[in-house]
């Protein structure tokens, strides 16, 4: 191109522009769809990482736990080896036994059933011999129960009588040497029923029981003996009739 006049720019014509370089489509479509692929492989990596850690940890304890369980059955076997050799024993004995033992060594009586006839005072005679009665650290001697251990005991007797229209006395008494052997009263149960003629005209008697129990502090050399007013309405039974002491 030739030169304009002077003074006048040169203008330059270009005939054609250059290609524009696009990216082909099917490689940005590529690149998004391998995104999840991605992150799907992240979170498998986290989850095997929690679970590596877990299995470590699990194997860091459970030595522990085995070890104290060996040395807590070793202890205990070194414990019973020990007792073993010296001749004791871990288990502790009942309680019962020392108290059973102890009760055992007590005085105390049961007498049951009668021995008939009746003093004529009043005074029960009783059965020592037998299966059930028995005598241990007392005396017995007509009727009474001689005391050769001071200390509290329980007295107790019952008896099974006929009911009159009269009245029935039932007593405990005790001769003491303090009290120069003088009779006194320890208890006593008073009993009167009278039916009237209904009893007399159906020919049947009304049948009682009387029983009298407590605790006294009895000294060596007392006697505690069963009295009655009346001994022909007693009602000999061996079940029925007893009399007995024990020390508490």
């Amino acid at each position: 191109m030739e030169a304009g006049p002077a003074g006048c720019p040169q203008v330059f014509v270009v005939d054609s522009q250059a290609p524009v370089t696009l990216q082909p489509s099917g490689v940005r479509h590529a690149s998004n769809k391998n995104k999840p692929y991605l992150l799907y492989l992240l979170v498998g990596l986290a989850l095997l990482g929690v679970t590596i850690e877990a299995i470590f940890i699990y194997q860091l304890y459970q030595p522990s736990a085995a070890q104290a369980s060996s040395d807590t059955s070793r202890t205990a076997q070194r414990t019973g080896a020990e007792a073993g050799q010296d001749g004791s024993s871990n288990e502790i004995p009942p309680v019962w036994n020392k108290e059973t033992k102890e009760q055992e060594d007590k005085p105390a009586a049961f007498l049951q059933g009668l021995n008939v006839p009746v003093r004529g005072d009043g005074v029960m005679q009783w059965q020592k011999d037998g299966l059930d009665p028995f005598v241990r650290g007392l005396d017995y001697n007509e009727g009474s129960l001689r005391i050769q251990t001071q200390g509290f005991y329980y007295v107790y007797s019952k008896v099974y009588f006929s009911e009159t229209c009269a009245l029935f006395k039932h007593q405990v008494k005790r001769r003491s040497p303090r009290y120069n052997n003088s009779p006194t009263d320890l208890m006593q149960s008073l009993r009167y029923s009278c039916v009237g003629s209904q009893r007399h005209e159906q020919n049947r008697a009304d049948v009682g029981n009387s029983f009298l129990g407590g605790v006294f502090l009895l000294y060596k050399g007392d006697s505690v003996y069963v009295q009655v007013n009346d001994s022909r309405v007693i009602r000999a039974g061996v079940y029925d009739n007893f009399f007995g002491v024990f020390m508490i």
